[in-house]
């Protein structure tokens, strides 16, 4: 796993692999391409000179960890709402499930994170690439059952206009006669749904939304399968990574082992 910095040759430098360089006269810095003329750094296991190491060590301690986490969540939370989208509209048009699109839901919301933890990753960010992601899943496969229970609902409708002109005549009979009989003392009224009714309806709508692809996954073990891929990319892509700096050494002397 490697963690991008800006300015490099190749785009990135390597933080997590320790390789031991021995530079010679003439070896370039792996950050800008400039000769080492004297002493060099090791920085994530490449040949660096000063200047990019102490650029490196301003970017990577950047920010506030609070700040960083917040960004991430942003930038993931935005991510997981284009793929969503994305899969919701793929799944509608098309009326089949690709497995492709939630493993690239997967890696929109992995690196949407990453990019927000300033290539950091770790435990905490692989936990809500994995929530974010898992949640796109769970908007999409809503909507997909939202959209089939409205198409349930529209085909009875129809059926039942089919019936309403014998139907109409019956009801104004039985209403007029009805309009004789006086009404009955100490009828029921509905009780309005107070404040806790509606938060407790809500809470069992999102326990049932998030329950939702494992319920699917019982009776179709590909979905599961599929959102478990998703669920993996991005729990990959935010893999802690360290920033380890030695030196300085001479350009005449390799790196002690």
């Amino acid at each position: 796993m490697s963690h991008p910095v800006a300015g490099t040759s190749n785009g990135r430098l390597q933080f997590e692999r320790a390789d031991r360089a021995s530079p010679t006269t003439g070896t370039t810095c792996k950050a800008c391409g400039e000769l080492i003329a004297s002493s060099y750094y090791v920085v994530g296991g490449e040949v660096t000179c000063q200047r990019c190491r102490t650029r490196i060590a301003v970017q990577w301690n950047r920010g506030s960890p609070g700040r960083r986490f917040a960004n991430a969540v942003g930038l993931g939370l935005v991510a997981a709402i284009a793929g969503a989208s994305l899969h919701f509209g793929i799944a509608a048009l098309t009326g089949y499930e690709f497995g492709l699109v939630a493993v690239v839901v997967g890696l929109l919301v992995g690196g949407a994170v990453r990019k927000g933890s300033s290539g950091r990753g770790g435990r905490r960010y692989q936990l809500l690439a994995v929530f974010l992601t898992y949640t796109a899943v769970v908007v999409t496969d809503s909507s997909l059952i939202a959209r089939e229970l409205l198409k349930g609902e529209r085909a009875q409708a129809d059926s039942v206009t089919t019936e309403t002109g014998v139907t109409t005549m019956r009801t104004a009979a039985s209403s007029s006669e009805s309009t004789s009989v006086p009404a009955r003392a100490g009828a029921t009224q509905p009780h309005p749904v107070g404040p806790l009714g509606v938060m407790l309806a809500v809470a069992l709508m999102v326990v049932l939304a998030y329950a939702a692809p494992i319920m699917i996954g019982i009776t179709s073990p590909l979905h599961l399968l599929i959102a478990g891929f998703a669920l993996y990319e991005a729990w990959k892509l935010n893999k802690g990574v360290s920033l380890s700096i030695a030196g300085p050494y001479q350009a005449t002397s390799p790196v002690p082992v």
